[in-house]
């Protein structure tokens, strides 16, 4: 578990299994000796096949969606309507989760926006849950813009929201950047973003003995789809949140993006949000939700 630097350290086990950590170094290394730095980012991405729940453990309708990339990759996704008392607001989010696991943990982050009238498609990317191949950069933005063309192709009205969490605001932030104009995008929303993959992962690393022998292998890392690489091309409404307890990728992280983004872009709709508790916990939150929900509607950075 060498350079994810962010589910790697949610899962605190450094300790345990420090022979690992100098395994997968010569993995890496071999990776970049072979393959090139590209094959590197397989190292970012921690999947499970096995689904934990569903929608509807918590009384939730849903659509097992299945989509194919663009290079013939089939994958699955979860298509969550706006139900229950509230009306329908005419939006729907393209969730995009973090690194390790599948839809079936990381979703419940995203369950209440079905119950305030958003409509949501939780997307597994290739090697996740129940999607076929293997996970790899730049290969999942295709499996992003085939969940994106399916929202807007079945509800062409409704307007479409990004929301990305932790790595997932990685591809959130290079997928909008290259595709907002195409798929009419509306707005972006960011929990727990990263300036860049590889300072991430150093700031994982300097947390333990055996991370600081690694630390120094982290400039292998590839640095084109960085965060900070690409919001001058971001034109629209962006919320960016981060809790100060955050302990996987650390406060002063987003700090640094909404200050760059500030920087390059000062006439944009950029609004910041202080979160609470651990890591892609925000939603967690009442405030916080209510906070989202405002953003979503009105496209406005709140008092």
């Amino acid at each position: 578990m060498v350079l994810t630097g962010i589910t790697s350290v949610l899962r605190a086990n450094f300790t345990k299994i420090g022979h690992k950590l100098l395994y997968k170094l010569i993995v890496l290394i071999s990776i970049v000796c072979v393959a090139g730095c590209t094959s590197v980012s397989t190292l970012f991405f921690y999947p499970q096949k096995a689904l934990i729940s569903t929608p509807t453990d918590v009384d939730l309708e849903y659509q097992d969606v299945w989509l194919n990339a663009q290079d013939g990759i089939k994958l699955n996704a979860w298509w969550i309507p706006a139900q229950g008392s509230l009306p329908d607001s005419n939006t729907m989010v393209l969730y995009l989760h973090g690194n390790a696991e599948n839809i079936s943990s990381h979703s419940h982050s995203i369950y209440w926006l079905a119950n305030n009238g958003v409509s949501v498609l939780a997307l597994d990317y290739r090697g996740f849950g129940a999607s076929q191949g293997k996970a790899i950069m730049p290969d999942i933005f295709q499996d992003i813009e085939a969940a994106a063309a399916w929202m807007k192709q079945q509800y062409p009205k409704k307007d479409l929201i990004i929301l990305g969490q932790s790595i997932g605001t990685v591809m959130a932030i290079n997928f909008t950047a290259q595709a907002a104009e195409k798929y009419q995008i509306q707005a972006l929303i960011l929990d727990a973003p990263l300036t860049g993959i590889a300072t991430a992962a150093r700031s994982a690393m300097s947390q333990n003995f055996v991370g600081w022998l690694i630390w120094p292998f982290t400039v292998l890392i590839p640095n084109q789809w960085d965060p900070v690489k690409h919001i001058a091309k971001i034109d629209l409404p962006v919320l960016i949140m981060h809790s100060p307890k955050d302990t996987i990728i650390p406060y002063k992280q987003g700090e640094a993006l909404y200050a760059q983004w500030q920087k390059t872009q000062p006439k944009q709709q950029l609004c910041w949000l202080d979160s609470k508790g651990p890591h892609i916990m925000s939603f967690a939150f009442p405030d916080i939700r209510k906070a989202t929900l405002e953003f979503m509607k009105t496209k406005q950075c709140q008092e």
